[in-house]
């Protein structure tokens, strides 16, 4: 049976491919999306997510909901990688759904599912600390909360030297998911930078030419192109943040994990949006949080690579 799930998103250039994974992937029933702001404003970010649903064929409802962090007002959202409308200039067709308010939608699909709900969270958490601070009992409903944030060891961050974008974001809204309850998988920076693409990975994407090829061609290419992080044999690759944690949530064992206590920094000058893991139980706190350690790469390019040419095709051919 397919796995129920909530997309909470800010998209954004892997947003948008982590979205086309999920709606390619039967394992997985997408049951919403909600926008939040983060990589770009919640205008675009709505309209993002709304426009990717209908690309896709998803008839699920879209919410649109918190247009800055819980309390900062400091923190600026990620134009320089994703552009002023998070997509880098592609137009995606103007979407004609109604949008719903994002915390009344995350009750009413929670409350109303007849399924276990796992909430993805790939974007800043002020929409889920939102949920939780409105509809505790609703909330706790929640089976599982699979996001792409935080980090550990030696990647930390790339807001920040100590801070991942999503986290930084709104840490406030992080540290009150953490000490929530619901049990958590943290897909960080430590796993999602080993999870580099390049341009030759997405060849056979490219070719079959449907709407998919098209957008991965516009937006994911040169943003590979202009990658910092090297792949193999040191051609230009780009890490797959998002779609990594949808990929956890569609093929679990792509991912190795540890339970481990998490805690998120939310005050430091230097250490905000940091994600505290205690690896060696000195604190006595009790584990909160299943993190992600390692991961299968060539089977996770492979499942993004192989799921986004059929969805590609299907497309293509109902055209």
């Amino acid at each position: 049976m397919a796995r129920s799930i909530i997309i909470d998103t800010d998209p954004g250039i892997d947003d948008a491919l982590a979205i086309m994974l999920a709606a390619a992937s039967p394992e997985v029933d997408i049951i919403g999306i909600t926008a939040v702001a983060g990589n770009t404003g919640l205008e675009h970010t709505t309209r993002n997510a709304a426009g990717l649903a209908d690309l896709v064929g998803l008839t699920c409802p879209i919410g649109s909901g918190a247009a800055a962090p819980l309390w900062r007002r400091d923190t600026e959202p990620a134009t320089h990688v994703h552009g002023d409308d998070g997509l880098r200039g592609y137009l995606l067709p103007p979407s004609t759904r109604q949008v719903e308010p994002a915390i009344e939608l995350l009750r009413r699909l929670v409350d109303e599912s007849t399924e276990p709900v796992t909430l993805v969270p790939i974007g800043p958490l002020t929409n889920i600390a939102l949920f939780m601070a409105t509809y505790p009992e609703t909330a706790r409903k929640v089976e599982h909360i699979v996001l792409m944030g935080g980090g550990t060891g030696e990647h930390l961050g790339n807001a920040t030297p100590a801070a991942e974008f999503n986290i930084y974001f709104d840490p406030d809204a992080a540290a009150k998911v953490f000490e929530f309850g619901v049990p958590i998988t943290m897909v960080g920076l430590n796993v999602t930078n080993r999870a580099l693409v390049a341009s030759r990975d997405f060849a056979p994407l490219v070719e079959s030419g449907g709407p998919i090829a098209d957008i991965v061609s516009a937006i994911m290419l040169p943003y590979i192109a202009h990658a910092n992080s090297g792949g193999d044999g040191d051609e230009a690759a780009a890490a797959q943040h998002d779609p990594l944690a949808l990929a956890a949530v569609i093929q679990p064992d792509l991912l190795k994990t540890e339970h481990l206590y998490v805690d998120v920094e939310n005050v430091g000058r230097l250490t905000s949006g940091m994600t505290v893991v205690d690896h060696n139980s000195v604190t006595g706190n009790k584990p909160n949080c299943h993190v992600a350690v390692d991961l299968d790469v060539k089977g996770f390019k492979t499942l993004l690579v192989n799921r986004l040419t059929e969805l590609d095709r299907i497309l293509k051919q109902d055209d």
